[in-house]
């Protein structure tokens, strides 16, 4: 049954569903619960009734009577239990019966608990908030796995799009002359380019293919946002060249106008690609001009400049900007111009990399609203949050993969899965409780080791893991806790275990510490990345520490809490990680 979405809008108040067929226990329950204001409660004697007002009204609890005439309580249960659109909606058991029996009986039907009736008013309403708090919490994770598996259908239509774009790209180099050669190669291009998932891997695959088919020094991306054209991603080897082996450029956080006062926002507002010789000499009469503060700022010189939209279909999404030809169309011993070939080439592969970055914003797009709803149950589980360790651990990924002699191709493939591993490292905190997850002072230590079991119930969202991705956010989801000493948790989990955790646990299981590099390496530095952002950010409860603080507190736990060479790594990359802040305020 399909019911309207007006009637799924959250309520303010905690409904209650009682079908018994005693009008007194009716009146009775409704007394227990008149001084609790939370609460809004209906009462039914009969149990036609009660399904049909279970199916309008959606109630946050159901209380079901046993004894019935018609339609008895067990029956009710298993017909409301068959019905999806109330299968997890909590039902508690209101019966005379204590006898064991019938309440394993009623368990195997379905119920959610069971109490003796009339219970204390006290009791009865800590039950009825209890399970009000945990349907909503399932109801919130099972909307976000659907949005998710939304998002992985379009993504397989997208990547047929992809394909089809490739074979129109192989059939045109038929009727291509001398750039035939040229634009097959590019056309291998989008293929490799398919195969990156995650949005920033996606810029980065696509920004540096397309710099190494015309041979540009140096390139930028700009995406549409709301409020103009934001720089989200750059490159430049004339700069990067100067930098330490493992060391990035800072992230820059620069918006423009989407209009034709500059040269990107030209391309953005019109749809239309611009090849520019020298940017320091343009034409006054032009509508737009050279912004020369970047430079200014980095002591580069910006030159020669190819310029296409990444659009798909009518919508342009961003601008591909390539900068500073270095050879195929040589002027002088200093100048160097991009060809028409090089223009020619850079539309067909903004064609696919539109495709490729369209694909990867719906994958994007899943993951945060994944992380949405952490943040409804958690508001220090912030979207910027996520990003900004994301891109600090993918940082010291790199530089830890250059130490260690990793080849490129299996750095990028890891980039990829570590960056959606650690924007969803705490997503099983949608399913703590609230009198946990947002008490203001101390937990208890019953408290403390219910909100430790966040880190195996967010793995047992990926335990039947299929992949690559699907593994490393189990790995990071479940052990970015676990400590380079072997004193975190929960230590050594397999999908057996997660598979016997149940939703309301209040003890961890016991399992064998981690400890060292038995802990993956993803989790080591997310466990870093995670630390650093929130000592360096400002909490209700506390100031952003300062910079010495963060060091002496990262020093004084390497080789404790953390992996010692992910520590010093960190510290290195402390400036980026500042810029990752302002990028991601």
């Amino acid at each position: 049954m399909t019911v309207p979405s007006a009637q799924l809008v959250s309520k303010s108040k905690t409904l209650v569903l009682l079908v018994d067929d005693q009008v007194m226990i009716g009146e009775a329950v409704r007394r227990l619960l008149a001084p609790f204001p939370d609460i809004e409660f209906t009462a039914t004697q009969d149990a036609e009734t009660g399904y049909s007002l279970a199916l309008s009204r959606r109630p946050d609890v159901i209380l079901q009577d046993l004894m019935m005439p018609g339609v008895d309580g067990m029956e009710q249960i298993i017909r409301i239990r068959a019905n999806p659109d109330l299968a997890d909606t909590p039902l508690v058991v209101l019966s005379s019966h204590s006898d064991a029996v019938i309440k394993e009986q009623c368990f195997g039907a379905g119920a959610n608990d069971y109490l003796v009736k009339l219970p204390d008013a006290l009791e009865l309403v800590a039950r009825i908030r209890y399970h009000a708090r945990m349907g909503r919490a399932q109801r919130d994770r099972d909307r976000a796995m659907r949005a998710l598996a939304d998002s992985q259908s379009e993504l397989v239509r997208r990547n047929s799009e992809i394909d089809a774009a490739n074979r129109k790209l192989f059939a045109m180099n038929e009727l291509l002359g001398e750039e035939s050669q040229r634009l097959a190669e590019v056309g291998a291009l989008g293929t490799k380019l398919a195969c990156a998932q995650d949005l920033n891997e996606v810029m980065d695959q696509a920004l540096r293919l397309a710099r190494g088919f015309t041979d540009a020094d140096a390139g930028s991306i700009w995406m549409v946002e709301t409020d103009g054209i934001r720089l989200v991603y750059t490159q430049n080897d004339t700069l990067e060249s100067a930098l330490q082996p493992g060391q990035r450029l800072p992230l820059a956080d620069v918006v423009l106008p989407r209009d034709s006062t500059s040269i990107a926002g030209y391309v953005a507002s019109t749809g239309k690609s611009l090849r520019i010789d020298d940017v320091q000499h343009l034409d006054a009469s032009l509508p737009y001009h050279f912004l020369s503060q970047v430079d200014a700022q980095t002591g580069y010189q910006t030159r020669s400049m190819l310029v296409a939209p990444l659009r798909v279909r009518d919508e342009v999404l961003g601008v591909l900007q390539l900068i500073n030809a270095r050879g195929r169309g040589k002027v002088s011993a200093d100048v160097a111009v991009f060809t028409p070939g090089d223009e020619a080439a850079l539309e067909l592969f903004a064609g696919m990399a539109s495709l490729a970055v369209e694909r990867a914003n719906l994958v994007r797009g899943g993951i945060m609203r994944l992380i949405a709803t952490a943040e409804m149950r958690d508001p220090t589980e912030t979207g910027a949050h996520v990003q900004r360790v994301a891109e600090c651990s993918v940082a010291m990924y790199d530089k830890w993969a250059a130490l260690h002699n990793v080849d490129e191709s299996e750095r990028f493939r890891r980039r990829d899965e570590l960056r959606m591993a650690a924007m969803v490292h705490d997503v099983g905190k949608v399913a703590i409780p609230d009198r946990i997850l947002k008490k203001p002072g101390k937990l208890d230590d019953v408290e403390y080791r219910h909100m430790q079991t966040h880190s195996v119930l967010g793995g047992r969202l990926f335990a039947d893991a299929n992949n690559s991705y699907d593994e490393a956010m189990r790995d990071v989801t479940i052990h970015h806790h676990d400590k380079w000493d072997g004193t975190g948790y929960p230590g050594s989990v397999n999908a057996a275990m997660m598979a016997q955790l149940p939703v309301e646990i209040d003890t961890i299981p016991a399992a064998k510490p981690l400890r060292g590099l038995e802990i993956p390496l993803f989790a080591r530095i997310v466990a870093v990345a995670d630390v650093y952002d929130a000592l360096t950010s400002k909490r209700a409860y506390k100031e952003p520490w300062t910079a010495e603080k963060v060091t002496e507190l990262l020093r004084s736990e390497s080789g404790r809490a953390f992996d010692p060479e992910l520590v010093d790594i960190a510290l290195e990359l402390e400036e980026y990680f500042r810029s990752v802040r302002v990028r991601f305020p």
